[in-house]
Order: C-alpha cells, then sequence, then structure tokens
C-alpha cells in the first residue's frame, strides 16, 4: 500500500493527556502522546493490559468515561482542531467510527442485524428514505463479507456467529462513510479462522477505501498481519514508534523486546508432558460419556415438529486430578456448549458425568444437577459475566462466600493477596467493572474462579482479552 507521505496527516495528535478522576485523587492514564495518521495507513497501537489503549483510542473518538477528566493536548483532523461539543459529536460516526472489542454488547438484542444498520445509516445523516437505507444496509452487509445478506438482514444478534457478528459491528462503523476507523481489539474474541477473515476484510477496505485505521490491540500477530506502522505503549507512555518491520525485526526499547519474547511460538517438540498423568491411579476426578446436545428453534416446526441443530454428538473425554484437557476447534464447533454442561449450566439430551465419583443428572440444569460449585466456569466474555454494579471487592468476596471453601467470618478470604497473584493492582477493588480494561476484566473473573475453592475449572478462552506477557 503505497501512503500519500506527500500530504499533510488525516489525524494528528500531539502531546495527548487523559486523567481519571479516583478516589485517592486524579491518576494519568495517558501521558503525553503524539502521532500522526495518514491516508490508507492502518496504525497498530500495542501494550500490555492497562498501558492506556484503549483510553488513547476513547479520546480520539471522544467516547470517554464521565470519570477522566477533559483530555488536555490537541488532537487535528484533516488540519483542523478537535474540540469537544456538538461540533466533535457531529464528527462521530461520519468522519470517525469505531469498532469495539465486545461485538455482543454493541449490538442491540432486541432488533434484528439489519434494522440496526439501517438505524445507523439514517442517524449518521444520510439523505435516504427508510426503504433506501434498508437497500444500503443489505449492499454493506454483503461488502463486509456476509453470505446471504437479504436472509441474514432479519436476524437477531444472537443468530449470527461470533464473526457474523463482528462484521455487522464493523458495517455498522462504516454506515456513515467515515474516514478513520478506531477498533479496538476487534478479534480477540474469534477463532484463528475467522481473525484471519476479518484481518483480510479491514486491509481490503482500507485498500480499496482509503480508509485509516487505528487498530489497538495486545496481539502482536495481528500487528504484524496487516498494520504498517506500530505504536507501542506502556504505562500511558509511548516508549516506540516506528514502521511494523523496524519494530518486529529491530526493536529499539527493551519493553518491546519483552514483549516479542513472550510471543507463543509452537514447536511439537517443546509440547509440555504431564508430569502428574502417569501417576494417577483409579478414577478420573471427571468422567463425560456420551453426551449429545441439540438446540431445537421453536418458531420452525416441519409437520408439527421442532426444527432442531445438533451441537455435540456422543462427546466422551476424562480429566485426572491436577491435569489440563484442551479442547480445540473452530467457532461453532461446541466447545462451549460442552463445557457449559460440565459446568452445570446447560442441559444436555443425553449421556452422563460422573465428578468424583459421584454421577450427575446431564437433563438438569443450575442448582438441580448439584454441579454449581463444584465446576466453575471463567467465560470468554469478561464484560458480560461480571455485574456491572458491583465493586470488584464485593464480586469477588461474593465468590469467597458461596464457594466451597466457607470462610470464618474472622478470617481474611484472600481477595487481596488473589489480586496479587493475578497481576492486578489493589486499588481496582473500588472500581467497578466499566472502570477497567478488557483484561483487568478477564483476570476479575480468573480470581473470582479460584476464589470459590472448585475441584474443577472450566476455561472458555480464558486468556482472549489478555496480552502475551500477562
Amino acid at each position: 500500500m503505497k501512503l500519500e507521505a506527500d500530504r499533510p496527516p488525516l489525524l494528528e495528535v500531539r502531546n495527548l493527556s487523559v486523567r481519571y478522576l479516583a478516589k485517592g485523587g486524579p491518576m494519568t492514564i495517558v501521558r503525553d502522546v503524539s502521532f500522526d495518521l495518514r491516508r490508507g495507513e492502518i496504525l497498530g497501537i500495542i501494550g500490555e493490559s492497562g498501558a492506556g489503549k484503549s483510553t488513547l483510542g476513547n479520546a480520539i473518538i471522544g467516547l470517554l468515561d464521565p470519570n477522566f477528566e477533559p483530555p488536555t493536548g490537541e488532537i487535528r483532523l484533516n488540519g483542523k482542531a478537535v474540540v469537544n461539543g456538538r461540533a466533535r459529536e457531529a464528527l462521530r460516526g461520519r468522519k470517525i467510527a469505531s469498532v469495539f472489542q465486545d461485538h455482543t454488547a454493541s449490538l442491540d438484542p432486541l432488533m434484528t442485524v439489519g434494522a440496526q444498520l439501517a438505524e445507523t445509516i439514517l442517524a449518521t445523516g444520510r439523505k435516504a428514505s427508510r426503504k433506501q437505507a434498508q437497500t444500503l444496509a443489505i449492499e454493506l452487509m454483503g461488502r463486509v463479507g456476509i453470505q446471504d445478506p437479504e436472509r441474514r438482514f432479519m436476524s437477531y444478534p444472537h443468530q449470527l456467529s461470533g464473526g457474523q457478528r463482528q462484521r455487522v459491528v464493523i458495517a455498522i462503523a462504516l454506515a456513515g462513510s467515515p474516514e478513520i476507523i478506531v477498533a479496538d481489539e476487534p478479534t480477540s474474541a474469534l477463532d484463528a479462522t475467522i481473525q484471519m477473515q476479518i484481518l483480510r476484510l479491514l486491509r481490503r477496505l482500507v485498500d480499496e477505501e482509503m480508509l485509516s485505521i487505528v487498530l489497538v490491540t495486545h496481539d502482536m500477530g495481528v500487528i504484524s498481519e496487516i498494520a504498517d506502522r506500530v505504536l507501542v505503549m506502556k504505562d500511558g507512555v509511548v516508549v516506540e514508534q516506528d514502521t511494523t518491520a523496524s519494530v518486529l525485526e529491530t526493536p529499539k526499547n527493551s519493553y518491546t523486546r519483552s514483549l516479542l519474547a513472550a510471543v507463543p511460538r509452537l514447536k511439537i517438540s517443546d509440547v509440555p508432558q504431564s508430569k502428574h498423568h502417569e501417576e494417577q491411579e483409579g478414577a478420573p476426578i471427571l468422567l463425560v460419556e456420551g453426551v449429545s446436545k441439540a438446540f431445537s428453534n421453536p418458531r420452525m416446526r416441519f409437520f408439527g415438529k421442532r426444527s432442531e441443530k445438533s451441537a455435540l454428538q456422543n462427546v466422551s473425554l476424562s480429566l485426572a486430578r491436577g491435569t489440563v484437557a484442551g479442547i480445540v476447534g473452530e467457532s461453532g464447533s461446541g466447545k462451549t456448549t460442552i463445557g457449559r454442561i460440565v459446568a452445570g449450566l446447560e442441559t444436555a439430551n443425553a449421556g452422563s458425568i460422573v465428578l468424583d465419583r459421584a454421577k450427575y443428572d446431564v437433563s438438569l440444569r443450575g442448582s438441580k444437577n448439584g454441579l454449581l460449585g463444584h465446576v466453575q466456569m471463567i467465560f470468554q466474555d469478561p464484560a458480560s459475566s461480571l455485574n456491572p454494579r458491583m465493586t470488584i471487592a464485593e464480586t469477588l468476596v461474593e465468590s469467597v462466600r458461596f464457594g466451597l471453601k466457607v470462610q470464618p467470618e474472622n478470617k481474611n478470604p484472600g481477595v487481596e493477596a488473589m489480586m496479587d497473584r493475578t497481576g492486578l493492582a489493589r486499588s481496582l477493588l473500588d472500581r467497578f467493572p466499566h472502570q477497567l480494561s478488557g483484561g483487568q476484566k478477564q483476570r476479575v473473573c480468573i480470581a473470582r474462579a479460584l476464589l470459590a475453592g472448585p475441584g474443577i475449572i472450566v476455561a472458555d478462552e480464558p486468556t482472549s482479552a489478555l496480552d502475551v506477557s500477562v
């Protein structure tokens, strides 16, 4: 991609600083960040969880939480200063759009995806009738690679796969024909195959439509795949910025080198062999036999019978105490479904589960089958699995209170120690989930599961929101 190096930058950020109003006093989250973004360029912003990447992206688009002070510094778009107020709001969606990390939370579950897309087209000021907006919405869905867009136009978000929902979110971002898209972890919740499809889609949009993208991510693989330049952040400060090739091949900063060193590289000879496996004798702690699951659609009936879709067919597995069993597969292969059945959160149509020599009824759910508490689940989406009205401290203390290992009232439940173990600052205990980064929320979910003292943990993509070093 040949960038317009001879033209002024499309976006200029100079000495941008952002402070958060915490109970103990203001905290600087982003400090003196400066960079340029040219037309037709993808700028990758990378760093560990809590480095200030998402805060920087939100500051650019003007979507900071009310608990933040107004940013200081200067943001210029096409040479004109971007100031707060209605003028800035008018830019949102039309000149600068966003793609958020959580595609599930970005879509209204009560509206079809087509209606949401058409609504956005009209809201961004396009002069079109409602019928014309629907036609444009279908065209946009086709442009982002959604198969059979006429039929999918009438689908609700829960009827689409994660990759399809992410494509819808990208289509919504394109609805106002923006010049810049701020994409915050757009592929973190997707499997490797779908992730590559989304990355290729973003690259194609940049090449064909001369869009510019600010790509916030913790994934070095994503950066190496599509970014033209990279900005590396640590503790709210830019420690290095250069072309992607220079940063990946000859990093100048020690922090950048440590990030690159933490990237996992798969070698079959390096796969660890479990030291516990051969030592285990007797019955396994978990035995799953012949589990099958089919989901029915009450609206679809053929000859008086509900239409069913098979999610699992005769799945069996065993788990020895002190070992880790990995379940791998593409999106929609049934990984999460078998995990939810083992955790007692979903029923099965057939099969059996034996946990610690006790048999459980897979046709029952929740407290009725007795699995709850003995098995804890770390969910893939940390944002939707945390109560938004409870502080982090309240969430973790509740896990201790209702866990298997009941703590005496006069004993410290170990919440602060668990914060240390999972790499979280104790100062976060008084915050609410929306005030944490995606990686911090995921670590809270891990801490919550560990504090309950279960015999087994079902971890559904437990590191999808975490950077490689964490």
